[in-house]
C-alpha cells in the first residue's frame, strides 16, 4: 500500500471524501489530485497536515504503508 492507498483507506473509514478533507485541513485539492495523476508519494508537510486534520498520529498513517513500496 502507498500513501494514496493508505490516504484511501483512512477517508473511507471516515466516511470522507477527498475534497472534504482539503476543505477540513486547509490543504489545496490540487495538490493532492496532481501527486495521485503523477504517481509520486505525498511528502511528509501533507502527510502532517492530513494526520491532524484525522485526529491521528503520523505513525497510525504509517501503519498501514508498506514500506518496499513508497
Amino acid at each position: 500500500m502507498n500513501t494514496h492507498e493508505r490516504l484511501d483507506e483512512l477517508l473511507h473509514e471516515r466516511n470522507m471524501t477527498l475534497y472534504q478533507l482539503c476543505q477540513s485541513g486547509n490543504i489545496p485539492y490540487t495538490t493532492l489530485r496532481i501527486s495521485r495523476c503523477r504517481g509520486s508519494q505525498l511528502s511528509v508537510d501533507t502527510i502532517e497536515q492530513i494526520c491532524k486534520v484525522l485526529g491521528i498520529s503520523m505513525a497510525e498513517f504509517f501503519a498501514g504503508v508498506d514500506s518496499s513500496r513508497i
